[in-house]
């Protein structure tokens, strides 16, 4: 864990593990919440691998529904992948955290100094510097110009201009969904908005559970995608 100033504002910036490490010691609580319910012991999931992941992961997707905890549990389990082994998650700071004195130690000590009124939910710090992103969830209809709309309608929100900040939406619908989006007419819909900020327009969903894609829809249209792994088996890795 290190500490950057990005136009004087505080960032504090995490490797994959420390992350990783702290979002895992915050949900103990509710893995032994999980497993009382599910009238599971330590003994049980110790020899039961399958059975030990799939609390894991039950109690890390009910966790993320919180607006915070999905910010860091995504940007460290489903984003930095996107940007290598190696890169970094950062979160702005409070105005008046002092990292002299005040400490970060737990999920709950970051959720508590973290900055929210801010155009940076997270930043990506990989080797060719770093990316600001500003996330939106989107849980409306999955078609062309229902997406189109929700982006016009945030980038408005931030009176047409991003700057350099990069607009992430996040596709979340039921699991198998069809989604009936061309993003060919997307990317020219959007282009005919005229935008003219430096950050990208980003669309990212799940592909029924075969890869995770980024789509940059503004300003050119580009797709990578990375092989669908849970958390819990990309940390295998």
């Amino acid at each position: 864990m290190d500490f950057h100033k990005v136009n004087n504002r505080t960032f504090v910036c995490f490797s994959q593990q420390e992350l990783g490490a702290i979002y895992k010691a915050g949900k103990i609580n509710d893995l032994k919440k999980e497993m009382a319910a599910r009238k599971v012991s330590l003994g049980d999931i110790a020899n039961d691998r399958s059975k030990m992941k799939e609390i894991a992961d039950a109690v890390g997707d009910r966790g993320a529904a919180d607006r915070d905890e999905h910010e860091i549990f995504a940007s460290r389990f489903i984003f930095t992948y996107f940007y290598g082994k190696d890169s970094e998650v950062c979160f702005e700071m409070r105005d008046e955290f002092n990292p002299t004195r005040d400490k970060i130690a737990s999920l709950e000590d970051l959720i508590g100094f973290r900055k929210v009124a801010t155009d940076s939910d997270f930043m990506i710090r990989a080797k060719d510097g770093f990316r600001n992103f500003q996330m939106k969830r989107y849980r409306g209809e999955l078609d062309t110009q229902s997406l189109f709309e929700f982006i016009v309608n945030k980038v408005a929100h931030y009176a047409n201009n991003l700057g350099d900040t990069n607009l992430l939406v996040q596709i979340q619908g039921p699991d198998y969904a069809r989604m009936d989006v061309n993003f060919h007419e997307l990317h020219d819909k959007i282009k005919s908005e005229g935008f003219r900020f430096l950050g990208q327009i980003l669309i990212s969903y799940n592909d029924n559970n075969k890869s995770q894609v980024i789509i940059q829809v503004h300003p050119e249209l580009t797709e990578t995608k990375i092989p669908f792994l849970l958390p819990s088996e990309r940390e295998s890795l």
